[in-house]
Order: C-alpha cells, then sequence, then structure tokens
C-alpha cells in the first residue's frame, strides 16, 4: 500500500506541475525516474504513459491487489521509456543520423493519418496537450528512430521454417481441437414459488409437448410460451458445447438426433424442453486450417524473445540508474 501511495503522491505531483505550467509560472523540475547515459526519463514522462490505463485498473481491482497491479502498470511504463533512451543512445554511438526529409514525411504522414491533413485540427490537438510543434516533431523523430531500429534489430531477424511451424501443430494439438457442438432451442417455464404453481407449471410443459407431438412448429411455440432470454428469437440458443449447459440439459442434448425434441426436463426452478437442430461432432482443426494462426503467434514470441535480449545488452552497454519515487 506504500507504493501505491507514493505512486498517487506522484500522480498528484505531475497534476499541479502541468496546473502550474497552464497558469504560466514556468516550467516546473520534474523529478528524475531513470537516467540513461545523459538522457533522463522523468517521473512526469512515466505518469503520463502510466495514466491511461489507471483508471481501468480502479475498476478492475480494489486492495492490495490494486497496488499490485498499479506498481506493475508503473514499472512496465518506466521500463519502455528506459527501452527507448536506450535504443536512442544506441542510434547516437553509432553516428546515426535521419535525414530531415525523412522525418518530415513521416510527420506528414501521420498528420493526414490521424487528422485526416487537417492542419488546424492538429494543431489544436497541440494545444491540448501543451506542446510546442517542434517539441512534438522531435518525439516524432525520436518514435521513428526507434521503429528503424527495432526493425533492423527485431522484426528483419524473425525467422520462422516450415518445420517450425508443424512442430508447434504437433506439440500444441490439443489445442486445435474443437470439441462436439449443438445447435439448440429452448422452450423455458419457470415452476413459480408454490407446490400447487409447481404442478400446474408442470402441466402446462407437458402440454407444450403434446402440442410438439402433434406436429406444430417448436420455434413458433417458443416464441409464444416460453418465458427464457430467447423467447423472441424462437428459443434460438446457436451453437453451444454440451459442457457449458446445465447437466441436466447437457445430458439431453447429447443423445438428441437432430431434429428431436425432449421430455420435459426438470433443472433447478424450471421446466425445459430441449430440441437440437443440427450437431458438429469433435474435430481436429487441420494445419493449413491454423498455419497462419501459428505463424503470428511464433512470430510475435521470437520478436518479443529478440527484442528482450537485445535491450538486456543495451543495458550492459549504457549507464542506466532508475531513482525510487519520493515518498
Amino acid at each position: 500500500m506504500l507504493r501505491t501511495r507514493t505512486i498517487l503522491s506522484l500522480m498528484i505531483l505531475a497534476g499541479a506541475m502541468l496546473a502550474d505550467h497552464s497558469q504560466g509560472r514556468g516550467t516546473p523540475v520534474d523529478s528524475y525516474a531513470a537516467m540513461i547515459n545523459n538522457r533522463v526519463v522523468t517521473a512526469g514522462e512515466v505518469l503520463s504513459m502510466y495514466q491511461p490505463i489507471e483508471q481501468q485498473l480502479r475498476d478492475a481491482y480494489d486492495g492490495d491487489e490494486l497496488g499490485k497491479k498499479l506498481e506493475e502498470a508503473y514499472k512496465n511504463a518506466l521500463n519502455a521509456l528506459i527501452d527507448k533512451a536506450l535504443i536512442l543512445e544506441e542510434f547516437t554511438s553509432e553516428g546515426g543520423n535521419l535525414p530531415d526529409r525523412a522525418v518530415e514525411d513521416y510527420v506528414n504522414n501521420i498528420i493526414h493519418e490521424r487528422f485526416n491533413n487537417d492542419r488546424t485540427a492538429f494543431f489544436n490537438a497541440l494545444a491540448d496537450e501543451r506542446m510546442t510543434l517542434e517539441d512534438w516533431k522531435a518525439e516524432m523523430k525520436d518514435r521513428l528512430v526507434v521503429t528503424l531500429m527495432r526493425r533492423r534489430e527485431v522484426n528483419d531477424r524473425v525467422v520462422i521454417t516450415p518445420g517450425q511451424l508443424r512442430a508447434v501443430y504437433d506439440a500444441r494439438i490439443e489445442k486445435y481441437r474443437v470439441p462436439e457442438q449443438v445447435k439448440l432451442r429452448l422452450i423455458l417455464i419457470h415452476q413459480g414459488e408454490t407446490d400447487s404453481d409447481r404442478e400446474a407449471k408442470r402441466a402446462q410443459a407437458v402440454q407444450i409437448r403434446e402440442r410438439l407431438k402433434q406436429g406444430e412448429d417448436f420455434a413458433a411455440i417458443a416464441k409464444e410460451v416460453s418465458e427464457g432470454a430467447k423467447a423472441s428469437q424462437g428459443g434460438d440458443m446457436g451453437w453451444l458445447e454440451p459442457s457449458s449447459l446445465r447437466p441436466e440439459l447437457a445430458q439431453v442434448a447429447l443423445q438428441l438426433a437432430p431434429m428431436q425434441y425432449s421430455e420435459v426436463v426438470e433443472a433447478g426452478k424450471e421446466f425445459y424442453i430441449v430440441q437440437v437442430e443440427a450437431r458438429k461432432n469433435a474435430a481436429l482443426r487441420p494445419f493449413e486450417e491454423v498455419r497462419a494462426t501459428i505463424e503470428e503467434e511464433l512470430r510475435q514470441e521470437e520478436s518479443d524473445r529478440l527484442y528482450d535480449a537485445w535491450t538486456a545488452r543495451l543495458r550492459k552497454k549504457f549507464y542506466v540508474r532508475v531513482y525510487e519515487p519520493p515518498s
């Protein structure tokens, strides 16, 4: 909880600094979060990256679990900014230089894609973020450098062979098994609160089944009498795995042939009549069907591995100091 309060204090500090800046009191000195060679990552930069997900975490967690998630999000944001600084340092150490034309093309492309080439909307967005055009262009230049460096060190080095794809398919074969599915319609009748209600409702369900035996359409009857959530759709439940149903209904669904309907089934405080419209047997998705998905997964895994190894080397190559947030 102390760590949570520390992070929250940083958020308050960052907000106060923005307020001072907007009121013309000059640019305040932000506290250091990390230093990479002579590059500084400020607490304000970390919090700017961290805050968009902060409310999502607060909505989903509380107590100690919230504290852990907040700390994890803060660390992730800090590490991402440290990685960025390391990559920029590597680019500088190599004597790297981006032509002005490449930067301008990149900037213009962003304005075109994000603002539909509307320069007024673009400058309004900069004003909302309290950024100058020069500062924004400098940030975009850094982003382009990181993108190009990552492409060279990571993306262009990813190689996935057909043999790897097949090996992963075989190793993860259970992942590609599709369980049996049934397409169901249900008629649901609530039993009521009293014994007399229950008997009356059972009689109603039996009468409904008699109508089905006389050849009336299941969907039409469901629309008329079912008390379930899908009544207006004729009781159509779509494709389901039997295991997702209540045990009493699953057992019935597994026994019915397509277009058959069940006896009256009692489950919990409801009476059901089940119709199986169609059935799909359990199957194994063929390799060619999932090949593209496997390749995408492997590429992501290999990209993550190469990126982690690369940034680990950079952390050894350059001076990195992480500062404890002020309490």
